[in-house]
């Protein structure tokens, strides 16, 4: 083999190893209708998404189930899981594709496919309507959650709180205007909150 040919195939067998990860998969679900995921897209059981806690917005990702090999691909189109150890949520589908529904949690390697420029987002673009909400984070300890939201309000500002799939409590300061924006994620950074979700909303009037 020429060594041009080995090097190029020695990098690609390098990448393709960086951008595995292992650990373990569970599945999650919402019974309201209208229930949003992190990126603003309906959340549908039926899909092939999924949630990652730092992969971009629209990356497709092959899920294979270590203990049974059997493999799919999602979109990642939302943020968790928030349990520790475990590196990916899937719908329910992907959890019967994967052939672990009913155990609850499975032994899985991710690979990353594909990478978008831009995250995708069926948010509102804030630069057209001028307000912006700033989603700080997600809580399964409540005691956590009081901590941060008092912190925020403390600080000048007026955090908002949903309740997430009945077992998060997702804490936000909304109705940002555009002339604001900088001065409300300095006041957060201050308080040691410091790469908020930016999302653009329409105008609350």
């Amino acid at each position: 083999m020429k060594r041009p040919i080995l090097t190029a195939l020695l990098i690609c067998i390098s990448l393709s190893l960086a951008a595995a990860e292992t650990g373990i998969a569970s599945w999650y679900t919402s019974d309201r209708p209208d229930a949003l995921t992190a990126n603003g897209e309906i959340f549908d059981n039926t899909k092939l998404t999924a949630a990652h806690k730092s992969l971009t917005f629209g990356s497709m990702v092959r899920v294979t189930n270590d203990e049974n090999g059997q493999s799919i691909e999602v979109r990642i189109n939302d943020r968790g899981p928030y349990v520790e150890n475990r590196i990916i949520d899937l719908t329910p589908e992907g959890a019967r594709q994967l052939g672990f529904y009913d155990q609850g949690i499975a032994p899985v390697t991710l690979e990353v496919i594909s990478t978008p420029d831009v995250p995708e987002s069926e948010y509102v673009d804030g630069s057209q309507t001028g307000w912006y909400t700033l989603q700080v984070g997600s809580y399964t300890n409540i005691s956590n959650a009081y901590t941060v939201y008092d912190n925020i309000r403390k600080a000048g500002l007026k955090p908002t709180v949903e309740i997430v799939n009945g077992t998060m409590v997702r804490i936000s300061v909304a109705n940002v205007q555009a002339y604001l924006l900088q001065d409300t994620l300095e006041t957060l950074s201050s308080i040691g909150i410091g790469e908020p979700l930016v999302k653009g909303t329409r105008s609350p009037y």
